[in-house]
């Protein structure tokens, strides 16, 4: 008889586990964030690797959580989603979409970690509409790069150049666009005590 209950029991903590609705998780790149909306708009990486990103999960927006303690740092938004020196390309979110911008290297330096001088305490993009380049560090990949860009492109705001913070959000699949905790990946160090 005893047998018989915990077959019981089992069944019905089974039967309860398959009811549960288990969240969903998204990573991607903050391009908007309206602070008094709580909304913010992120570039989905389909790898959820910082390392190794690829942005092509789509655009996606989505509201912040209501209780403030699931909230880590806010995000500081960003127009550049990717640089790409083998396509010789920069991915860039302007009007609501993805856009590829063909562009030409003229300088990349490899190996340059944030506490580097060339980095430390510089604003970065730099924009020289005299020779048509824009000048960006990027922190994933550590480094300097130098590309030029059409003409009409270097009449765009800094913040189109700027990469906007990896952010991380933990959803149920019937809320999809409402996000029940957010991470700011690039601004939280999970490693500190």
């Amino acid at each position: 008889m005893r047998t018989y209950y915990k077959i019981l029991a089992l069944f019905v903590l089974c039967l309860g586990l398959a009811a549960c609705e288990f969240g969903q998780v998204e990573q991607g790149r903050c391009v908007a964030y309206d602070a008094a909306k709580q909304t913010f708009v992120m570039v989905l990486d389909v790898n959820h690797d910082v390392n190794n990103p690829s942005y092509t999960g789509g655009v996606m927006k989505y509201t912040m959580p209501a209780d403030p303690a699931e909230i880590g740092p806010e995000p500081t938004p960003g127009g550049r989603v990717q640089i790409n020196t083998d396509k010789s390309e920069v991915i860039i979110y302007r009007d609501g979409k993805l856009e590829t911008v063909k562009v030409e290297f003229t300088d990349i330096q490899k190996n340059i970690i944030p506490s580097n001088p060339k980095v430390a305490g510089h604003k970065f993009p730099v924009i020289n509409k005299d020779e048509g380049t824009i000048t960006e560090y990027s922190k994933r990949l550590h480094e300097i790069v130098t590309f030029k860009v059409p003409a009409e492109y270097l009449e765009l705001p800094p913040s189109t150049w700027e990469a906007g913070d990896e952010c991380r959000i933990y959803y149920k699949e019937n809320a999809k666009h409402q996000a029940l905790r957010f991470m700011n990946v690039s601004k939280t160090n999970i490693f500190k005590k």
